[in-house]
């Protein structure tokens, strides 16, 4: 149990760094440029996919890949990938961000083609439906993973199986895709867009990195050395103590005691 001091100092932090002011400095403020839900889906995909290491490089290397959407076609990330704005990127090899190379922002911009394109999905959200649909079908109902988030990120993995820095499976904390589903299943409506309904905020799952790992180390949230899934599930089943319909809420609470218990 987390103690009532350390609840009211979660709770206060949560209060303190879930403001407006927090998205300037976050990779969350690409897509809060636009207003269509397919803009803010693909706009969030690329930004989560990009954030890890420094994040001073990560909203550089961002800035640069916006720019040559909102320039190109008309502030539109989904007119980039309808009208293949990415094809430059093919079989470039060079680096664009660490270990992610041109080509691998090639491949997933094509497989986004692919989903709202030549799959004619309205939106990234409609084709995980229809894909946790047919999973549902063929696998018997007693063997469907009991945790409604856990099943949205398998059908994310397989989607975008063949696209560099996502997850094989979910042993890892699978941070990025947590955050992805953060900001498009969070409803508060001050920092996060909750524009799916395909989760409800009380299943998301925290992302888990370093900075998380260590401050739910340093309140006893979690003695396992390992930052990987099982830790996240610990982590946030202790969160919901304090936050019990919206537990990644506390991912600000932890970002806030980072800093200040420094």
């Amino acid at each position: 149990m987390i103690s009532k001091a350390k609840a009211s100092l979660l709770i206060e932090y949560a209060k303190t760094y879930n403001t407006k002011d927090f998205i300037e400095t976050d990779p969350i403020k690409f897509p809060h440029q636009y207003s269509k839900k397919q803009d803010i889906e693909i706009s969030s995909f690329i930004s989560t996919w990009l954030a890890y290491g420094n994040r001073k490089a990560i909203l550089q290397t961002l800035n640069l890949i916006h720019q040559e959407i909102n320039l190109n076609y008309s502030n539109s990330p989904f007119e980039y990938i309808k009208q293949r704005g990415f094809e430059k990127h093919k079989n470039n090899n060079q680096s664009l961000y660490r270990f992610y190379k041109h080509n691998d922002f090639y491949n997933l911009c094509n497989t986004l083609h692919k989903i709202y394109i030549q799959e004619n999905n309205n939106s990234l959200e409609e084709k995980i439906e229809k894909e946790l649909k047919l999973k549902q079908k063929s696998i018997e109902k007693d063997n469907i993973n009991s945790n409604p988030c856990l099943e949205v990120i398998e059908i994310i993995i397989e989607i975008f199986k063949d696209v560099a820095g996502i997850p094989i499976n979910t042993k890892s904390a699978c941070k990025r895709l947590c955050m992805l589903l953060r900001w498009l299943v969070r409803n508060d409506n001050i920092v996060d867009l909750g524009i799916w309904t395909i989760l409800k905020p009380k299943d998301l799952i925290i992302p888990v990195d370093t900075h998380v790992h260590q401050q739910a180390l340093l309140l006893n949230l979690t003695k396992s050395k390992q930052a990987n899934m099982q830790t996240a599930l610990e982590i946030t089943a202790k969160l919901k103590d304090v936050f019990p319909e919206d537990p990644t809420l506390s991912d600000f609470s932890l970002f806030g005691y980072g800093v200040n218990n420094k």
